[in-house]
């Protein structure tokens, strides 16, 4: 996992080619003027997913890793708390191969919880749990981006 900020000064042209285009990305575009939905940035290769979502409680939010996928999560408004812990072979409650999606439903002992806000973004490995959605204090509606990045890109 990789917490940055749009704002920092990382020469993001150093990056591997797909995680330079998803940063390219949102760095570039203008969110207000994207309704949620898909949209294409390579192809399938690298696509992005914009959401208006509203947080719950830890209990209330799966944990999920992706197998041929890196995740690229931005805040464009709001906040969250995100679960992250280490992979694990595990058994999973749901497997959604054509989302590449692994959905977990159980207390992940170790897991660690990251504040991410408006103008942060978080590279997800698929060596990464990552448990999306968790409050910040009280429940908020927020806008999130995430770029699918294929691991072929990299």
């Amino acid at each position: 996992m990789i917490l940055g900020s749009v704002n920092s000064i990382l020469d993001i042209s150093k990056l591997p080619l797909g995680l330079y285009k998803a940063i390219r990305y949102i760095k570039e575009t203008d969110f207000s003027k994207l309704e949620d939905g898909e949209y294409e940035i390579d192809g399938r290769k690298i696509y992005a997913k914009v959401f208006t979502l509203t947080s719950r409680e830890k209990d209330e939010a799966d944990a999920e890793y992706h197998e041929h996928y890196i995740d690229v999560q931005y805040w464009i408004s709001g906040c969250e708390l995100m679960g992250i812990k280490e992979r694990e072979r595990r058994p999973y409650k749901l497997k959604m191969e054509s989302n590449d999606l692994f959905l977990l439903d159980e207390e992940l002992c170790g897991e660690k919880f990251v504040k991410a806000e408006k103008g942060d973004y978080m590279i997800l490995f698929p060596c990464d749990i990552h448990r999306p959605g968790v409050l910040c204090g009280k429940s908020q509606t927020y806008r999130k981006a995430v770029i699918k990045v294929s691991i072929e890109t990299l």
